[in-house]
């Protein structure tokens, strides 16, 4: 018995002095490696549209999830678009559209808590489902909407419409628990889609909030820890003082965060009144490049990088006071520019440079060297319109030819948005369409076509991914040639 006792007692002496040594240990770590700049670092990845993250199977959402991670995100962020989506809990729903891209979104949160990221579901309360669209449900005056107010909405003064959507939401919070996922966050757009111009709605901030705590009840029945934030993408500021007012007044303390709108082309937020408690967040669009005019965005023109905007952003937020980041993301597209939002936002980079070097040898498998001189060379694309395609051609053979894994995605995108702006620049303007230019032009959609479908995968285009948004100034006059 005596030498049980001892035994234990030296077992217990050195697990003590494991447990001070590893205190000890990560005091010296804390103190080396200071906490990062901001304290949620969040990936909003909404799938809709066609774009990648809708057409990812499970395991590519896995790895792309995987990757955030390594770069610095903290949490997971996902929106339910009900655009052209019936009711998923329909029984006589024989897994069409909606169901599959729901069930989708719960694989993908589950995948998020796999590799260790928070998750928080996105909502814009009042744009519903397609089959709720019937008169009873819409507004009288809904020919007046605002700026912004657009989507299948329905009326949330309408009694019955206000009992459909609390229903809607309810059996979705309820099924993600279900699925195993408990979320960290609920955060509800006002805009964007979503609105209400009538005149028992006004001032739809206010409705807009009142919806959003009622939705939020439903919420903390099924995940007791979730937190309400908001995104203030395209408010007025008269709305956040009154909005602000409001919350106070009547839920103290209720919004934990507010992501505030950042204009393309702008680096900082909008000093405006925030709720009593309530951090100071931003959203970050990361899907353009570094110019809000010509713009690059959303992948039409290929893979975007925005290193100088990024950075500056990033160093911007810090000194207005914002703790908490969402990067707005619409795809693989902005690939690049995850890395650098993140491994920025974490802290664990200092400088853009720094990421895209990190990329390069990450992806491209090539040395300290040629890393650095492909992070130049990519830097060069943030402003895709002014670059000289021919001088980038020259040296993109010569960094492919010191490049291990030159048939890589993450490599071939970067080759063929070269490939692109090429034939752009040999089509030039006017609008005499001679066989040259038309042959031109098939093999412009062609190469675009080989990044969407031969890289990307994505399904059909809708919305603003569609061919007549944000296309070369020459589309108009080459669509009314071909009309």
């Amino acid at each position: 018995m005596n030498t049980k006792i001892l035994t234990v007692a030296l077992v217990t002496v050195v697990m003590l002095q494991a447990t001070g040594h590893a205190d000890e240990k990560q005091e010296n770590q804390t103190s080396q490696n200071p906490a990062p700049p901001y304290k949620v670092v969040e990936l909003y990845a909404p799938g809709h549209f066609g774009n990648s993250y809708e057409c990812m199977g499970q395991y590519e959402m896995l790895d792309m999830l995987k990757e955030a991670r390594f770069w610095g995100c903290t949490r997971y962020g996902d929106w339910f678009d009900m655009l052209d989506c019936s009711d998923p809990f329909r029984k006589d729903d024989h897994w069409g559209l909606s169901r599959a891209l729901w069930w989708a979104k719960k694989l993908n949160f589950r995948s998020a808590v796999k590799v260790g990221l928070e998750t928080e579901f996105l909502l814009t309360p009042n744009h519903t489902y397609v089959d709720r669209l019937q008169p009873a449900y819409l507004s009288e005056d809904g020919h007046r909407r605002g700026q912004y107010m657009f989507g299948q909405l329905i009326c949330p003064s309408k009694p019955e419409a206000r009992k459909l959507i609390q229903q809607d939401y309810d059996r979705l919070f309820a099924d993600i628990a279900r699925s195993g996922v408990r979320l960290r966050s609920m955060s509800s757009y006002p805009y964007d889609y979503g609105g209400c111009g009538c005149n028992e709605c006004h001032p739809w901030i206010i409705s807009w909030g009142k919806l959003c705590y009622e939705i939020y009840e439903a919420a903390i029945k099924h995940h007791p820890d979730i937190e309400m934030t908001v995104v203030g993408w395209c408010w007025k500021p008269e709305e956040h003082k009154i909005f602000a007012e409001w919350a106070d007044k009547h839920h103290p303390g209720w919004i934990k965060a507010m992501y505030l709108h950042i204009p393309y082309g702008k680096t900082t937020v909008a000093d405006v009144p925030l709720p009593k408690g309530c951090a100071k967040g931003a959203f970050v669009h990361i899907g353009y490049g570094e110019l809000a005019n010509p713009r690059d965005v959303y992948g039409h023109y290929g893979p975007t990088v925005a290193p100088a905007r990024l950075q500056k952003t990033l160093q911007d937020l810090k000194k207005q006071g914002v703790s908490h980041l969402m990067a707005y993301s619409e795809g693989q597209s902005d690939d690049l520019n995850k890395a650098i939002f993140a491994g920025l936002g974490s802290g664990k980079f200092k400088t853009s440079d720094e990421v895209i070097t990190a990329y390069a040898k990450r992806y491209f498998g090539t040395d300290n060297a040629t890393s650095a001189r492909w992070a130049k060379w990519l830097s060069g694309w943030g402003a895709p319109f002014q670059r000289d395609t021919i001088k980038a051609k020259t040296e993109l053979e010569k960094l492919l030819a010191k490049t291990p894994n030159r048939d890589s995605p993450r490599v071939r995108e970067w080759v063929l948005k070269t490939e692109l702006f090429d034939i752009n620049r040999k089509i030039g303007s006017g609008d005499k369409w001679t066989p040259e230019r038309l042959e031109l032009a098939e093999q412009y959609w062609q190469t675009r076509e080989k990044i969407h479908r031969g890289i990307w995968g994505l399904g059909p285009q809708r919305h603003i991914f569609a061919r007549k948004f944000l296309s070369p100034p020459w589309y108009r006059s080459w669509a009314k040639h071909h009309n």
